[in-house]
């Protein structure tokens, strides 16, 4: 399979850049978008192969909310949706999966290890 197209929702001016860099950089994903928040990325997710927001996004879509809508919709439902934050603590996880996320990841701190995650993804989507 060639390139997935990935929209990712992430808030942070910084961590936009450094995923939006680190996904392309592997080859894997063509980077349709990096919406800022989960009222953007609804509006464009008609583009995707897979949705990826970050849980902890701004007031104006939060991405348990982009989730929920997500799932519910009968035109998006069958689009794969895999969360990631920051936090480790697990409840993120727990309630993703529950919401019908594929997978969670935590977020990475640097090039590398969003470059593994976008690696890991892409198995995980090709079922391998």
């Amino acid at each position: 399979m060639g390139k997935l197209n990935i929209l990712i929702a992430e808030n942070d001016a910084n961590g936009k850049v450094l995923i939006q860099e680190s996904f392309a950089d592997t080859g894997l994903f063509n980077v349709v978008a990096v919406a800022e928040d989960g009222k953007i990325l609804k509006d464009i997710m008609e583009e995707s192969d897979i949705l990826f927001p970050d849980v902890i996004l701004s007031a104006a879509g939060h991405g348990y909310d982009v989730l929920y809508y997500i799932k519910r919709s009968d035109a998006f439902r069958e689009i794969p949706v895999v969360t990631y934050s920051a936090s480790d603590s697990g409840s993120e996880e727990k309630k993703c999966q529950q919401m019908g996320a594929l997978k969670h990841f935590i977020k990475p701190d640097n090039a590398p290890g969003y470059q593994k995650m976008a690696k890991e993804l892409y198995d995980l989507l090709l079922g391998e």
